[in-house]
C-alpha cells in the first residue's frame, strides 16, 4: 500500500541492487583512471597525492548518484525497483542538504557492515569482527523493524523511505 512505512527488506533488498549499481559506476571510474597509471593499483605509491583525488572523486561518484535522485524524483533506481521512495518527514522531497546529511550518516554504516563480511570471507577476523562491524546498521534495522520509527539516517536527517505507488 502507497504511502506506508518501507519495509525492512525492501529497504535492504534497494540498498542492495543501489549498492551493486554503484559499484559498477566506481569500477567504471577507476578504470578509466588506471588508464594514467599503465594499468597499475591507484595508491601512494603509484600516483602519489593524487590519492586524495582520486578518493574525492569517488566520494563525489557517490553523492552523485544518491543526491540528484534523492531530491529529483525521491527515488533511486534500487528504490524505485522495489517501489519505495524518499520523503521528508513533511512528505515533500528532500533537499540536497538532507540527502547529503542523510548519506554521511548511512554511508558509514553501510561500509562498516560490508567490510565485517569482507573480512570474514577472506578468512582475515573472528566473529566478533563481524558481530562488531555489522552491530550499528543491524541495531538501525532492529530499530526500524519493532518500532517503525525510522532508521538512524532517517530519525537524524529529518527522512523517510515511504511504499511508493508501482510504476505503470
Amino acid at each position: 500500500m502507497a504511502g506506508a512505512s518501507a519495509g525492512t527488506f525492501r529497504r535492504l533488498a534497494a540498498a542492495t541492487y543501489d549498492g551493486l549499481l554503484l559499484l559498477a559506476v566506481l569500477m567504471l571510474v577507476t578504470a578509466l583512471l588506471q588508464v594514467f597509471t599503465h594499468g597499475e593499483a591507484i595508491t601512494r605509491a603509484s600516483v602519489g597525492r593524487y590519492e586524495y583525488a582520486y578518493c574525492a572523486l569517488l566520494l563525489a561518484c557517490v553523492a552523485g548518484f544518491y543526491v540528484p535522485a534523492w531530491t529529483r524524483r525521491g527515488q533511486t533506481l534500487g528504490m524505485k525497483a522495489w517501489n519505495i521512495r524518499l520523503e521528508t518527514v513533511a512528505g515533500a522531497l528532500a533537499t540536497p542538504a538532507r540527502a547529503l546529511l542523510r548519506l554521511a550518516i548511512a554511508a558509514p554504516l553501510y561500509v562498516l557492515a560490508i567490510t565485517g563480511v569482507l573480512v570474514m570471507i577472506a578468512h582475515r577476523g573472528g566473529p566478533l569482527t563481524l558481530i562488531a562491524c555489522l552491530a550499528p546498521v543491524s541495531a538501525s534495522f532492529t530499530w526500524h523493524a519493532l518500532t517503525g520509527a525510522g532508521t538512524l539516517d532517517d530519525r537524524l536527517s529529518g527522512t523517510r523511505v515511504r511504499r511508493a505507488a508501482p510504476a505503470g
